[in-house]
């Protein structure tokens, strides 16, 4: 990411004292024998630098008495709003006279009142292109003061022509870099609101019993089952009600099906159908089915696309790891919150230099934003080995992920866990989970391709606009 601010009006500010700060956050590790890592605290992910160039026009113009200060307008780094501040003649509390001083502020974190971990650098752009006077900052905590150095450079230098530090305009530049530190993106799972697992349980109860209540009578709900699937030739049953709420894609399955005639559910093994349907009547899946592999030999009979079934260095499908079987059946029934729970699964245990070409064109077919951009996260990092990688010639057949993954390397795209504010609308800066949560929270659907998401997210933006408007106009018509 570059970001260019050429800034041809600057604004003047008054002097203010310095506030950089040097505190630093450490991360504990300690290594057992068996060279295990155990985190003290929540470890911060960096999110590489990111460049502003920020052109000080007429320099000698500028009034630099000490304490005199100017501010660049704002510019955008990593999603978020900056300003430089410049005191010709120096800080209050430069060290005597004719120093230069120099500060950054982070806008967003100032004005909303958070904070945000960042190590940045300040350093004057010669002439000839080669940096100068270089001053790097570690980790620090931006919230409502500025951090950086009133002994920047003396002004005689940079005033000095041999210096080559102003243009023949009298330009000064100066190369801002920050990186941010983020906590670890906190994975968005919908909760799983229904409670009715008592009926699938009485519905597959043996036929010499049957579920009683507290008091020894017959539970009133039992028998009371209206459709039968075939699963590996296990039956097992359930209620069309229930599945047309909580799967709906299931239900459509047995519309026509008569409650004596088992529908067959082929492709699937039996403890991943029952997990699947117990999830849809409220019960979370058990451990047993996340971790019990079963062979990979399951028929592919639903119309999926046949890269899912390729075959890794291993020779097995990615479609082996229980956690992919439920992704897959999830997203096949429709059973929209397990689908979400079992991506975010694969995403933070399956990517591999094996299995990313098969995973990202999984996850384009079936619209899994989170576990595609995990993928695409992984590619860039890891792209010349994922590109020798035989399953990779699959990925080079479509276009439009080739430029997705090129994209994401020239860029070094950096997608936003956190919020700016609660009228944030950069939503092609966020990641997938923050896209999600906003639309949980505005109680719109959160499946469906990062595309497609983004696009409900806007939708309605434009329709909240339009209603105030409405609004606003019925208010003056009275």
């Amino acid at each position: 990411l570059n970001v260019n601010a050429d800034i041809l009006n600057i604004r003047n500010g008054a002097a203010s004292p310095s506030a950089s700060g040097n505190s630093t956050t450490q991360h504990i590790a300690a290594n057992t024998t068996n060279n295990q890592t155990i985190d003290v605290g929540t470890p911060r992910h960096p999110t590489g630098f990111a460049t502003a160039t920020v052109k000080i026009h007429n320099f000698a113009q500028l009034p630099h008495k000490k304490g005199e200060s100017t501010d660049s307008p704002s510019f955008s780094v990593h999603g978020l709003d900056w300003y430089l501040r410049i005191h010709p003649g120096g800080a209050a509390s430069a060290n005597g006279d004719g120093m230069v001083s120099l500060y950054l502020r982070c806008k967003s974190a100032a004005e909303q009142n958070f904070s945000v971990q960042a190590e940045f650098s300040l350093a004057l752009r010669r002439n000839d292109g080669r940096v100068d006077s270089m001053m790097s900052c570690p980790c620090n905590a931006f919230r409502r003061k500025r951090k950086g150095w009133p002994n920047f450079i003396g002004r005689d230098r940079i005033l000095d022509r041999n210096s080559q530090l102003l243009d023949e305009n009298g330009t000064l530049t100066v190369v801002v870099n920050v990186q941010l530190f983020h906590e670890r993106d906190a994975n968005f799972v919908p909760r799983n609101e229904l409670n009715l697992f008592r009926l699938l349980r009485e519905a597959n109860a043996p036929n010499n019993e049957e579920e009683e209540e507290e008091d020894g009578e017959k539970s009133s709900t039992a028998n009371t089952a209206d459709v039968k699937f075939s699963v590996e030739g296990e039956i097992l049953r359930a209620h069309r009600l229930i599945l047309q709420l909580a799967a709906p894609t299931l239900a459509h399955l047995c519309e026509d099906a008569g409650e004596d005639e088992a529908v067959p559910i082929p492709g699937v093994r039996s403890p991943i159908f029952q997990g699947v349907l117990g999830f849809a009547y409220g019960k979370d899946v058990p451990e047993e089915v996340w971790t019990a592999r079963g062979n990979s030999t399951t028929n592919d009979t639903n119309g999926s696309n046949s890269n899912i079934h390729s075959n890794n260095n291993n020779g097995s499908s990615i479609l082996s790891s229980p956690s992919m079987e439920l992704l897959d059946a999830a997203n096949r029934f429709g059973v929209t919150n397990l689908k979400i729970l079992a991506e975010t699964k694969v995403a933070e245990y399956e990517i591999s230099i094996a299995t990313a070409s098969d995973l990202i064109l999984y996850a384009d077919a079936k619209n899994c934003p989170l576990l595609k951009e995990r993928v695409v996260d992984y590619y860039v990092s890891h792209a010349k080995e994922v590109r020798a990688h035989p399953s990779f010639q699959k990925v080079k057949e479509s276009a439009s992920i080739l430029d997705e993954l090129m994209e994401a390397v020239l860029s070094k795209r950096i997608l936003r866990s956190f919020s700016n504010s609660e009228n944030d609308v950069e939503y092609d800066t966020m990641g997938v989970n923050l896209l999600r949560r906003k639309l949980d929270m505005r109680g719109l659907d959160v499946d469906g391709s990062r595309e497609m998401l983004v696009q409900r997210l806007r939708d309605w933006d434009a329709k909240k606009c339009v209603d105030a408007m409405l609004k606003a106009s019925s208010s003056g018509e009275r």
